[in-house]
């Protein structure tokens, strides 16, 4: 008796997709659903797929200038998985350090570099070489915050060295340190970027001299940060100054000048100096529910979108201003451009992909 054999394959599939919706060459954006990579070409509305390597994809990243995707999987102790486009072959396959998951992940626009950063316990932020397949250096606790996952990773455009991490209460800018005259990278260096209050205001660092290593203490005993005498009422609580509460980010993106734009989720749009540290204010809402609250966003000609509308604007040096509007059928969830800057595509989760020239 002969055994009739049948290879199926999978022609379509439907549902809610991914976070992110990211370009992988200049006509062809592609985004996750379920287990699979959906690729539409934005010209001919085509659609071709790539199945996951395991049960589910967790993070997902593509990048094209190289013309690279990867994703990681969904299973304890994943590995990251890149592969080239359009012959969809697996360049590599990195196992890192994450325990659980991963929760973030980039790829770089300037060379064959790759970042990701796990979940609990470590959190672990990471930086691949992925066409060799090797490690260049990670480091432990990416954020200061305890429990706290980053959920954005970005390259510099124009210095790989250089990236900046962000979760919804703190952004950091890490620097991939090397040894002077040599190729050899030996560690990451993070800096916290000093977002101000929720009212614009700058907050002011508490100097704990008592940690200062003089071993000396005042007339009238060890001084103590505000932190520690929280539990103190009557009057000797009357000078206890409480933390402002600071500006929640939302949204990052590098200048062509190696600056970032910092988006919140109370209205303000900030502009951070990677490397002095300095926060500059460039807009601030003034009406309550009548401002952008840059959700999201990305620099080229300066585009952003919120609560169903798309902006454009100009920035001048500290000045930002409206130039166009453009009402939405319903707010965007993820918004990217093209490699050639001639194509933005726009995702919602009931409309779908929608592309403007």
């Amino acid at each position: 008796m002969h055994r009739l054999v049948c290879l199926l394959s999978t022609r379509w599939v439907q549902g809610i997709p991914g976070k992110n919706v990211e370009f992988v060459d200049k006509k062809t954006a592609c985004y996750t659903c379920g287990n699979y990579v959906v690729f539409l070409n934005i010209e001919t509305k085509m659609r071709s797929l790539l199945q996951g390597p395991g049960r589910g994809i967790g993070v997902f990243t593509a990048n094209g200038f190289c013309k690279t995707l990867a994703l990681s999987e969904q299973k304890r102790h994943p590995s990251i998985f890149v592969y080239s486009y359009p012959k969809l072959t697996l360049t590599c396959a990195l196992k890192g350090t994450a325990k659980l998951a991963y929760t973030a992940m980039a790829l770089s626009d300037s060379g064959p570099y790759l970042t990701c950063c796990s979940s609990l316990p470590d959190y672990t932020i990471e930086v691949w070489n992925w066409e060799q397949g090797a490690l260049i250096c990670s480091h432990a606790q990416a954020i200061n915050y305890p429990q706290e996952d980053i959920l954005t990773l970005l390259f510099n455009p124009v210095n790989w060295q250089q990236i900046c991490a962000a979760s919804t209460r703190c952004v950091k800018v890490w620097t991939i340190e090397r040894l002077l005259y040599t190729f050899i990278f030996l560690y990451l260096l993070g800096s916290v970027i000093d977002l101000p209050a929720t009212d614009g205001s700058v907050v002011e660092q508490e100097v704990i001299s008592s940690h200062l290593p003089n071993g000396k203490l005042t007339y009238n005993g060890p001084q103590m940060p505000t932190s520690a005498i929280a539990g103190l009422i009557g009057n000797k609580a009357d000078n206890f100054n409480r933390v402002k509460p600071r500006l929640c980010p939302s949204a990052i993106c590098w200048s062509v000048f190696s600056d970032l734009y910092v988006g919140s989720k109370e209205g303000y749009l900030l502009l951070v100096n990677p490397e002095t540290l300095h926060v500059s204010v460039l807009y601030k809402p003034h009406i309550e529910g009548s401002e952008p609250n840059f959700m999201m966003f990305f620099i080229y000609n300066d585009n952003l979108s919120q609560d169903g509308v798309l902006r454009s604007i100009q920035i001048k040096g500290n000045h930002v201003e409206i130039m166009e509007t453009c009402a939405l059928e319903e707010p965007v969830s993820a918004i990217c451009c093209s490699p050639d800057y001639e194509t933005l595509l726009l995702f919602s989760i009931t409309v779908g992909v929608k592309s403007f020239q």
